[in-house]
């Protein structure tokens, strides 16, 4: 039986009405440090991002490891990957874009995760992170279809990228994305990764949502948070067990 991994996602456009006082009721649950970060960030909408994604972790955390709130904490790996101390069979990552946040957990192993929201492709950038495959099958998309094929095949492969641990370092030129009979998966030095798969998950149509997983793992229905109910589940993660 296979594994799931869950999505775990919030769009910041449903706090319009009262952000900031939602915004405060939420920093009311975090640490120090995230309220230091969020408070460096001149763009209210870049500042809302850092809460809401902290929250989010958090929250993740304790639905799926059963931790109280005051218990989770986080530290970073060598290349900046965040992961959740003292509790090693938890896998997470967060992305976001514009008005997403998305957390991606799983238990099977590493997780990465990647949303876009769907703007202009450019030939230059495709140039510098497609392989020449990859460049050939994107343009010969029809217009109407190109800039979301872009998203597609960049989040494919910043998703793998995020799962391995090495983010961008490990330089997307140099991952190429090949349909196979177990999905979609990551060639990388001349292999095909022998543990990782991928997939494009149906989500919002302005955006491009991929997770990458081990084969095990499969991506489960989108969990959307409303402003309420993340609060509610953060209260309940305080309370838990008190």
């Amino acid at each position: 039986m296979k594994r799931i991994a869950t999505i775990y996602a919030v769009n910041l456009n449903d706090w319009r009405e009262g952000a900031g006082a939602d915004m405060q009721r939420l920093l009311a649950f975090l640490p120090d440090e995230a309220r230091s970060r969020a408070a460096r960030h001149r763009s209210e909408r870049d500042a809302e991002r850092v809460i809401v994604s902290d929250a989010l972790k958090r929250v993740t955390a304790c639905l799926e490891k059963g931790l109280r709130l005051r218990n989770v904490e986080f530290a970073r790996d060598g290349y900046g990957k965040p992961f959740l101390a003292g509790v090693p069979d938890c896998y997470f990552n967060v992305s976001h874009a514009k008005d997403w946040v998305v957390c991606a957990v799983g238990a099977g192993g590493p997780i990465g995760i990647d949303v876009e929201h769907i703007g202009r492709a450019e030939a230059e950038a495709a140039e510098l992170c497609f392989t020449p495959r990859e460049l050939t099958e994107w343009r010969r998309q029809p217009a109407e279809r190109r800039d979301a094929f872009f998203f597609e095949l960049w989040t494919l492969k910043e998703s793998y990228s995020k799962a391995v641990g090495k983010g961008l370092s490990i330089g997307l030129s140099k991952l190429e994305t090949i349909r196979h009979s177990s999905g979609i998966r990551i060639v990388h030095q001349g292999r095909i990764d022998p543990e990782l798969h991928l997939q494009v998950v149906p989500f919002d149509p302005a955006y491009k949502l991929s997770v990458c997983m081990p084969l095990e793992e499969k991506a489960a229905v989108v969990r959307r948070f409303s402003p309420g109910g993340l609060l509610d589940a953060l209260q309940s993660c305080s309370e838990a067990g008190d």
